[in-house]
């Protein structure tokens, strides 16, 4: 009864087919309009008529859907159905039930499917939205947009293929189940029945294969499964069979013979659908990004303002110092102060993460590092602390490399703690000594123990702290250790703000094929005498 052609399948007519084959389908146990009218029309013995007004005050209807109705009375009066000549008879005059009453139910029905009618245009819109398959929610203009717009390609499709009605259904997220979203020549009402379970659904299963099925006769073929009761349907694919999204129903009241322009015409439907949706989807995420984009910034505007100025602290010594982030938040930040003992406090720090997880982190603990300015804490008893706060939140990566020290400006005596991969350096004019510090990450584990490295900054040397970006070596966009040792050792006589500014200018500012430009911060202190 079927065969499968180059570009669609096609179901034959049997000529012994049964005469009411033809007939059309079934009422729909859906509401009707009219015979809602006839039934109160028969049981008040009224009909409602419409007016329309006088010629000076037509009753036109609102041209905009959301432009209130005007009121009942004014747009239909009810006409009397009893014979105007001659007496009424005693049954006659019990059938008609008074004016009054009659205007109350009338007004009670009116209400009511002025509500539905209000529901139905709610779930176009809805399931016009819920086309598009992703987890964003379009603005009611765009969702009411891309309904007009499915309904204008079926209403196009169906009468372009003689069609009477025609349905888009689109599958869900597990690939299980078909719901319909947009439909024409069926009540609006049929987009909130349930979805259609895939399993089972033979027409839709082929056409997700990207082939197009035609049953000429769908009582003949009651294995296609069709989900509405007409006499002929045709049904294609939405998508690509390595990218199915649902498919095309069109329907007939009739027993009828498809044509290939039919197939064709429905194609170019398809597409067209397919197209609306997509665009939709991109025009959301297009303003998604864009409003995304502007919170970054400025939250990086944020970010950038907690950086520390280049405001001298001490007449007897130069910091600078110097951060970039590889987008626009990142997880690096360096700062400074002179407390209330008149102690010179930096620190230095870099998160695990990058990007927003990673400014979080960052910010978390710049905090924490700031809070204890002022209070009589050694650098690894901070670190302790800032170890225990993040260590004790329970979700997300919240590793990060810290280095913190105090400087006690008339004796040059320093204090310093290390955690993590950020590297310390004393540069003088008889070479340099690396600092020791702990490995570990901060809240990679509960009890790691920190120690201080406590020495006295002379005349001329530079304290260099150097995060794992800085570090990275040339092949990952950063300077080998040895190479910013150089760098620093050949214009140890120059300003601190100088060597610094140049080492930003020796970094590359994009990153390697293949890989995210990293987190980089960099800190000087020099002790000029």
């Amino acid at each position: 009864m079927a065969r499968k052609l180059s570009s669609h399948l096609k179901l034959h007519v049997e000529d012994n087919a049964p005469e009411n084959l033809s007939a059309a389908p079934s009422e729909s146990p859906n509401l009707n309009i009219a015979d809602l009218m006839n039934a109160f029309s028969a049981a008040t013995g009224w009909s409602p008529r419409p007016t329309s007004g006088t010629p000076h005050h037509p009753i036109a209807p609102p041209v905009d859907d959301e432009q209130p109705l005007p009121p009942l009375r004014q747009r239909v009066r009810l006409v009397c159905n009893a014979p105007m000549d001659g007496m009424l008879d005693a049954d006659a005059s019990d059938a008609v039930t008074g004016e009054q009453e009659a205007w109350a139910l009338l007004e009670q029905l009116d209400r009511l499917i002025q509500e539905l009618k209000t529901a139905e245009q709610a779930i176009q819109r809805q399931e016009a939205q819920l086309a598009t398959a992703v987890g964003v929610s379009l603005r009611n203009d765009e969702a009411e947009l891309l309904a007009d717009r499915l309904q204008d390609s079926l209403q196009r499709a169906a009468e372009q293929t003689g069609s009477d009605a025609a349905a888009i259904y689109l599958l869900d997220e597990t690939t299980s189940e078909l719901k319909m979203r947009s439909c024409v020549g069926l009540p609006a009402s049929s987009l909130a029945q349930p979805a259609r379970s895939l399993r089972g659904s033979l027409a839709d299963l082929e056409a997700l294969m990207g082939n197009a099925v035609l049953v000429e006769n769908t009582a003949l073929a009651p294995e296609w499964n069709c989900p509405e009761d007409f006499a002929a349907a045709l049904c294609l694919p939405i998508g690509s069979p390595t990218m199915p999204q649902g498919t095309m129903w069109l329907w007939s009241s009739h027993v009828r013979d498809f044509q290939s322009s039919d197939v064709e015409t429905a194609k170019s439907a398809t597409d067209k659908i397919l197209v609306d949706i997509e665009r939709s989807v991109l025009a959301d995420e297009v303003l998604k990004t864009r409003s995304l984009d502007r919170q970054l910034e400025s939250a990086s505007v944020v970010q950038a303002s907690r950086l520390p100025g280049l405001q001298p602290l001490h007449l007897d010594y130069e910091i600078g110092g110097w951060t970039f982030q590889g987008q626009s938040l990142g997880g690096n930040f360096h700062t400074w102060t002179v407390n209330r003992q008149q102690q010179i406090c930096a620190a230095l720090g870099a998160a695990a993460g990058a990007g927003p997880a990673g400014a979080l982190v960052a910010t978390s603990v710049q905090t924490v590092v700031e809070t204890c300015w002022n209070a009589p804490h050694k650098p690894s008893q901070v670190m302790r602390k800032a170890n225990d706060i993040l260590w004790d939140v329970e979700e997300g990566d919240w590793r990060s490399a810290l280095c913190y020290l105090q400087l006690h400006p008339e004796s040059g005596s320093t204090t310093l703690s290390l955690a993590g991969d950020i590297q310390a350096f004393i540069v003088g004019s008889r070479g340099f000594r690396m600092l020791q510090g702990t490995p570990t990450l901060l809240a990679e584990q509960p009890d790691t123990r920190f120690h201080n490295e406590q020495f006295v900054l002379e005349g001329g040397e530079l304290l260099v702290v150097a995060s794992a970006g800085v570090l990275a070596g040339t092949a990952h966009g950063g300077f080998s250790q040895q190479a910013l040792l150089d760098l620093v050792r050949q214009m140890q006589d120059d300003a601190v703000t100088d060597i610094s500014d140049h080492l930003a200018r020796m970094l590359p500012m994009g990153a390697p094929e293949g890989e995210m430009l990293a987190d980089r911060s960099l800190m000087i202190v020099r002790r000029q005498f």
